[in-house]
């Protein structure tokens, strides 16, 4: 069958191309330059003798648009083929040809365009265009990868409703999406319906499983499968790693004979997430030959877990080799060089982000607001946010959390202000970023308001960094009474960054009651950080109370250590030593003894030793001192008017004391002699 043609007015050369590469798919029309080529004829053509064939033009638009399609399908289409492509759609009036429509919705899948497939979808079901399975799969796909569950929930009706919910294709497309989307319950129904399961199939339900971390099931479905491919065994290494169970994934790892990169590239982020680096560098030298995933991965790797300079390094190693620069690449070396501040190395990254090594995407652009923040450069940071054109709640908490750190609490409100009115709903750490602005800047009241827009609008429940915001916004406006009250009533009495806070602001404002109670929540919580210590001993340094401390150099603090109640003469300390350096701990330890909070206590005692005191010791009365012991490791020491008021025979006896806190004797380091500060 030839086109129509008129052997007169239409060039032999044009008749001939158009017939023959057209409708026999002559192999003259191998390349896109000759099929533009062909519709340059075929436009002049129509233009020249538009009075003899007016409708040639469109009649032979939809051939060649058709063969377009076939000449670059996917994977080979690009963004200018898809262009063109379009252009010829344009100009076709009321196209009915579904091969076109479904070719052009699957174009935009391969390019990632999802929004424009939904789109295609949608004017093809206004045109009253039957779709095909092919339709179907393509459009069922874009729901999978953006993820679109209410438009795929919505295309598998249209599906039932067509009859084609027994085509395999469309079946596995189901599945897939339903899949990816994180609902496993509905691709599992599908999943039960198909008849003629193939690998594919198998391989997506598992996938399913393993993006929520339902590895019971996907390794069920995983022993049931009659055949595996490397693809199956990479999705269940990759479940496992994902999922932080790194055994699991070396053992089905070590098992698999065909490994490729995504494999490698799934143990190596595994081992990165779990914080083992050596593991993770192990397997990326085991890799035969590096892609650019492989170093990506790498170097997330080193900057997620604080390797920070050598991630930079791995980075530069890229670069050197001439590697692609991909997103997980540049965002693991932006976040490397944040970790350690270096303005150099930022304006590099920066460099070459502008010289387009990487796209500019939205994870790089939120990586940069936290560099820039991190290095001074707040105007940066605002100008990478607005010239986003997609944000997310991360964006704006990093902004948000930017503009706070710099002391711009107006601005870092208000731009949470536009976040709610943009539809962004922001999270834990958006609202430690509001809270933290409140606090540098007094405003009290706007940060209580926001704390409580947070519990009971939002529905978040607080941190213990939220609560630590609060104490600091109370403590920093003189509030420390209110910020103590806050604690009891709301407050997580055993989070150090609470009481700290609380600590830092007694010491601004000489509270040394506050003080004194809040140091001893974080010896019990903290022992072994001297920040407490520090900060305490600059309290009492300020208050001039080192005199008794000035004796006494380059002991050990005993802990954790108990005092009983000294109306009952009964002391408990336990023998566990920790070094500390400044001898100014035992001047406030000593300061703090008479605050330890009373708590009865049973303890089985035996007497270790009984000691006679003169009589002007103890008020002009005959009285001894036992040193009791106890099974823990507890030394008790007890004052009594008779030496027959315990029994010296040694056996165990129940005693009932009231044991303090911690942190209420210490050792000279050279004679270990306890000591008791009363």
């Amino acid at each position: 069958m030839k086109f129509p043609c008129s052997g007169s007015s239409v060039p032999q050369q044009l008749c001939h191309l158009l017939s023959s590469s057209l409708h026999h798919h002559n192999h003259y029309l191998r390349t896109l330059l000759h099929l533009k080529q062909t519709h340059t004829l075929l436009l002049k053509f129509s233009t020249t003798h538009s009075h003899h064939h007016p409708l040639s033009y469109h009649l032979l638009l939809p051939r060649l648009l058709s063969q377009l399609l076939l000449l670059q399908s996917p994977p080979a289409a690009t963004a200018d083929t898809l262009r063109y492509a379009l252009n010829l759609f344009d100009e076709i009036p009321n196209c009915r040809n579904e091969f076109i429509w479904s070719s052009l919705i699957r174009y935009n899948v391969v390019l990632d365009k999802f929004k424009e497939s939904f789109v295609l979808y949608a004017q093809m079901q206004r045109k009253g265009v039957s779709p095909s399975g092919f339709t179907f799969s393509s459009v069922l796909n874009a729901c999978a990868r953006f993820p679109a569950i209410l438009e795929g929930r919505e295309i598998n009706a249209k599906v039932v409703q067509t009859g084609f919910l027994g085509n395999k294709v469309v079946q596995t497309a189901l599945l897939d999406m339903y899949a990816k989307c994180g609902f496993v319950r509905e691709a599992r129904d599908v999943f039960d319906r198909m008849v003629d399961r193939d690998v594919i199939a198998w391989t997506a339900m598992i996938c399913g499983y393993t993006k929520k971390c339902m590895m019971e099931e996907a390794r069920l479905l995983f022993c049931n499968m009659g055949r595996r491919n490397v693809v199956s065994w990479t999705t269940m290494v990759a479940g496992y790693a994902n999922c932080g169970d790194m055994e699991a994934a070396k053992e089905l790892y070590d098992e698999m004979e065909e490994k490729n990169l995504i494999t490698w590239v799934a143990m190596v982020a595994g081992y990165g997430k779990c914080g083992n680096v050596m593991e993770a560098r192990r397997v990326f030298d085991e890799i035969p030959k590096h892609d650019a995933s492989s170093w990506a991965a790498m170097v997330a790797c080193y900057a997620q877990n604080g390797y920070a300079k050598e991630a930079i390094d791995m980075y530069k190693e890229m670069r050197k080799q001439n590697v692609i620069i991909n997103e997980v690449a540049m965002v693991g070396a932006i976040s490397a060089c944040t970790q350690l501040v270096d303005t150099d190395t930022a304006a590099t990254l920066v460099n070459h982000v502008d010289q387009g090594c990487c796209c500019r995407s939205l994870y790089v652009s939120n990586a940069l607001i936290h560099l820039h923040s991190k290095c001074g450069n707040l105007d940066e940071a605002v100008k990478e946010f607005n010239r986003m054109n997609e944000k997310d709640v991360v964006s704006y908490t990093a902004l948000i959390t930017a503009l706070g750190d710099h002391g711009k609490a107006k601005r870092a409100l208000q731009l949470f202000s536009k976040m709610q009115k943009d539809d962004i709903t922001p999270n834990q750490v958006t609202f430690i970023g509001v809270l933290n602005a409140c606090s540098f800047a007094g405003l009290v009241e706007d940060g209580c308001r926001y704390f409580e827009l947070m519990t009971r609008v939002y529905r978040i429940k607080p941190l213990n960094e939220h609560y630590a915001c609060i104490i600091d916004l109370l403590g920093r406006a003189g509030l420390l009474g209110k910020a103590y009250t806050f604690i009891k009533r709301n407050g997580n009495a055993s989070d150090a960054k609470i009481w700290s806070s609380l600590l830092a602001s007694c010491k601004v404002h000489g509270d040394e009651e506050l003080a004194k109670i809040a140091a001893i929540h974080l010896f019990e919580i903290e022992p072994e950080n001297t920040e407490t210590y520090v900060l305490l001993a600059s309290i009492y340094a300020a208050m001039n109370k080192w005199d008794d401390a000035e004796r006494h150099e380059n002991l050990t603090v005993i802990f954790p250590c108990s005092i009983s109640n000294v109306e009952q003469g009964i002391t408990v300390m336990k023998q566990q030593l920790l070094e500390m350096g400044n001898c100014r701990v035992l001047c406030l330890l000593k300061l703090l003894n008479s605050y330890w909070e009373m708590k009865l206590e049973k303890a089985l005692v035996k007497i270790v030793k009984v000691e006679e005191k003169p009589s002007k010791d103890w008020g002009g009365e005959s009285a001894y001192r036992y040193l009791l012991a106890d099974g823990e490791g507890f030394l008790a020491t007890k004052n009594c008017y008779s030496n027959k008021e315990w029994d010296k025979s040694g056996h165990e006896k129940e005693l009932e004391i009231s044991i303090r806190a911690k942190y209420n004797a210490w050792v000279t380091r050279e004679k270990e002699t306890y000591m008791i500060l009363q």
